[in-house]
């Protein structure tokens, strides 16, 4: 009975010793993100006094009894916040974020609550910016050692990315305006419309390309051959670009593609016949494009896991516009010269000399503009 009588004298006792130490234990410092305009912001949900004092919560999860905590931690925000905004200028060095390049972090304020329970920690809300290089499409963030383990969770964007991060671990590259969270049919389907939009409005080379290719002969098996090896050759361009197997600059890129364009264009003139080189010819220039292209998708943001869908998707979109294209001008083309071979041969002639005169404007341009 004595036992038993001086158990249910220290269960009290325990109880508020352990109560007491989950008070001070505190939850993963969370990491909001969001672009606007061309800013990043970082939003960091932390125990401010924890930080302060130096503490790893995973080495020490109990520390409600250490000084230099239990005195910031009665402190109000106006003695708090100039302390918390010398430390960032220094922690803000450890919390590597990498967005095309290492960010520089500003401090732009902190909210720290009221003082109110002193054995409960006190959540502030830490805002840093930083400025957003052009081409900025992803983001990747490397949680400090010795703060404990982190949420990340990106804002305001469609499938955001949620991860968490233990200390001093990388998170994956993020892309910056959402998709991260999406399975692979999402991404897909995401993706296509975006490469629909690649090429209506704005595909003026790829469009150039795709007509050089209808107007060889005006007949249909030939154009269908060469459809198909220019898209072979643009998913694989756009395969190798983005899983960094090629690296070519964009300007770069481009140029060869107009060229490529004209020799197309010019060998509609001179030699109005499909061939095995001609198939050839095709394909690279297709490989051309697709390593183009992947410009643009860098810019929207590939989500790293799912690259595949993302690749197969976007390239869907923009040979679904070529398709189509292509399509609507032969059969503009077809019902203007009718059965006559003649007038077939005089448009593919007037066309691809058109085609190769306007490919040599794209690459005379730089020069004549500058």
């Amino acid at each position: 009975m004595s036992g038993i009588f001086r158990f249910l004298l220290i269960l009290p006792a325990f109880l508020a010793v352990s109560a007491w130490s989950a008070k001070a234990q505190t939850a993963p410092t969370i990491v909001e993100f969001w672009t606007k305009a061309d800013t990043l912001f970082l939003e960091v949900t932390l125990n401010a006094e924890m930080f302060l004092s130096g503490i790893d919560p995973e080495a020490r999860p109990d520390f409600a009894d250490d000084a230099r905590y239990r005195e910031l931690r009665r402190r109000v925000s106006s003695e708090l916040e100039p302390e918390v905004r010398a430390f960032v200028k220094d922690w803000a060095e450890t919390l590597r974020v990498e967005v095309a390049g290492a960010a520089r972090l500003s401090y732009e304020g902190v909210r720290i609550p009221i003082v109110g329970d002193p054995d409960t920690p006190r959540l502030s809300k830490l805002l840093l910016a930083a400025p957003l290089p052009d081409g900025a499409s992803s983001l990747r963030l490397t949680w400090p050692e010795g703060h404990g383990p982190a949420v990340v969770k990106q804002q305001r964007v469609d499938a955001p990315y949620t991860g968490y991060l233990v200390a001093g671990e990388v998170s994956p590259l993020i892309p910056l305006q959402g998709g991260a969270a999406l399975g692979p049919q999402q991404v897909l389907e995401v993706f296509l419309p975006k490469g629909l939009s690649r090429i209506l409005p704005h595909g003026f080379h790829e469009i150039a390309l795709v007509l050089s290719l209808v107007f060889l002969t005006l007949s249909l098996r030939p154009m269908l051959a060469q459809m198909l090896f220019v898209s072979l050759g643009l998913i694989f361009g756009l395969a190798l670009s983005v899983y960094g197997a090629v690296a070519l600059p964009f300007a770069a890129s481009s140029q060869a593609l107009t060229v490529a364009t004209l020799v197309l264009a010019l060998w509609n003139v001179v030699l109005r016949r499909l061939t095995v080189f001609r198939l050839l010819a095709v394909f690279g220039t297709g490989l051309l494009c697709g390593i183009t292209l992947s410009t643009s998708l860098a810019t929207i943001g590939v989500p790293p896991d799912h690259l595949p869908p993302a690749i197969f998707g976007y390239a869907g979109g923009v040979l679904v516009a070529l398709y189509a294209i292509a399509a609507a001008v032969f059969a503009v083309s077809a019902l203007i010269s009718g059965a006559s071979e003649r007038m077939r041969g005089r448009i593919s002639v007037l066309a691809s000399i058109l085609i190769a005169g306007i490919s040599v404007y794209w690459l005379a341009e730089p020069l004549i503009l500058s």
